[in-house]
């Protein structure tokens, strides 16, 4: 072998060692999932509004929004869990629903039979629980189909959601809309810690993770194996098996920003303007790739 082809081969040898490999040649395990998705709320600049032109633009599309534009605002005037902004959304003093009260947006997922959905909620250190009765819906949720929900009876074929609440005092729960629920409205399932219930704080960031699993149908009957699953600071807080959601082929398909002050009536609203901030909303169909459900926090 020549000298100039000894050193061409010396070069090739060492490109192979040193060059980082190539795309396609990464292991999956490595790789976020195709349904992974992510907002840290860094842009637009602090004291825009975050529309629902805005969300899209970060990748995230929804038919249609609620309060968007009129309650909520990236913000830095308070620490936010990570990077220097988070979104404040706006509670108004004395309104319930979605209408008049927080925001309302079915976020598309490409469906799959189970997500899990992590967000960060800071509560302002004034918090209104409310003023006669205590509740309201608290952050993003899972959904899929017709969205099962507001006191409508869930038949298999018009959906399902599962949403966080807060109750008196804080008292924390998931409530959600499956076929055999109890009553008018949506069952919960308080969350607990060690024994012990939890009460969201006010003033400090708290981590919720959700993960729903839909049931399997067999020749046209919704078979009793759905879960959801709640993780609260990277503790388990909750777990609901033996759901009916679906009886045909509706999967998860939403991460549903559902937020608001009630309940139906205005002993639910709040006694003066409230604030919730949320930061590092994850959600991905893989539970590696979210951050609350394997305990890294």
């Amino acid at each position: 072998m020549t000298l100039k082809a000894l050193l061409v081969s010396l070069l090739l040898l060492i490109a192979q060692v040193t060059l980082p490999a190539a795309a396609d040649t990464v292991p999956s395990s490595v790789l976020p999932s195709p349904t992974h998705r992510y907002n840290g709320f860094e842009r637009p600049d602090a004291g825009i509004a975050y529309s629902l032109a805005e969300w899209e633009r970060d990748g995230w599309y929804a038919p249609r929004g609620t309060g968007l534009a009129g309650r909520t605002l990236i913000d830095d005037s308070v620490p936010a869990r990570s990077g220097e902004q988070s979104l404040r959304v706006l509670y108004p003093k004395g309104e319930i629903g979605a209408r008049d009260s927080g925001v309302l947006a079915p976020f598309r997922l490409d469906p799959a039979r189970e997500y899990h959905l992590s967000f960060w909620a800071r509560f302002d250190e004034d918090f209104s629980w409310g003023t006669t009765s205590f509740g309201g819906k608290l952050g993003v949720g899972l959904a899929g189909g017709g969205a099962c929900s507001g006191g409508r009876t869930c038949d298999g074929g018009n959906g399902f959601t599962s949403r966080m609440i807060w109750r008196r005092g804080g008292q924390a729960a998931v409530y959600y809309y499956h076929m055999d629920k109890q009553g008018t409205y949506g069952d919960h399932a308080l969350l607990r810690v060690d024994g012990a219930d939890v009460r969201y704080p006010r003033g400090e960031w708290v981590n919720i993770v959700q993960r729903l699993r839909v049931n399997t149908v067999t020749a046209g009957r919704a078979d009793p194996n759905g879960e959801i699953e709640v993780f609260y600071n990277g503790e388990s807080a909750a777990l609901v098996t033996g759901l009916r959601f679906v009886d045909n082929d509706d999967l998860v398909d939403k991460a549903y920003f559902s937020t608001f002050f009630g309940g139906s009536t205005e002993g639910f609203a709040p006694t003066h303007d409230s604030y919730v901030w949320y930061d590092d909303l994850e959600v991905s169909t893989s539970r590696f790739d979210v951050c609350g459900a394997v305990g890294c926090l």
